[in-house]
């Protein structure tokens, strides 16, 4: 299980539900609970300190169950906010498979948590 006591404030553990709700759709839940794998981190990332995707998770509609339309898409990349939590979810994923052999993601501001992918 996650330690949450680092994390942005609000309901983590609700987050964390909603985000593996979404993200198992294309990632196996237990890669997504194995905070050892590139996907447990990538999902913890997004739970705990991304500020975009948790004002995202935290505003889910309870009438349609669906999150906020994103702020700032782009022309094909869709506005849902599911949308945005995938990509932003499969580049953290990238990011923590490849920045063990060399650190690069600082110099490019990846797992920038307030800037838009």
């Amino acid at each position: 299980s996650f330690n949450y006591a680092d994390c942005l404030p609000g309901e983590v553990g609700v987050r964390f539900e909603l985000a593996k709700s979404i993200l198992s759709s294309i990632t196996l839940p237990a890669l997504l609970e194995d905070e050892s794998t590139p996907q447990g981190k990538a999902i913890r990332w997004i739970v705990c300190d991304d500020s975009i995707s948790v004002q995202l998770l935290e505003n889910q509609d309870p009438a349609t169950g669906n999150l906020p339309k994103q702020k700032h898409g782009f022309r094909l990349g869709g506005d849902a906010g599911e949308a945005q939590v995938i990509r932003r979810y499969i580049l953290a994923v990238f990011s923590y498979s490849t920045s063990k052999v060399s650190p690069w993601n600082d110099s490019l501001n990846f797992l920038s948590a307030d800037l838009h992918e």
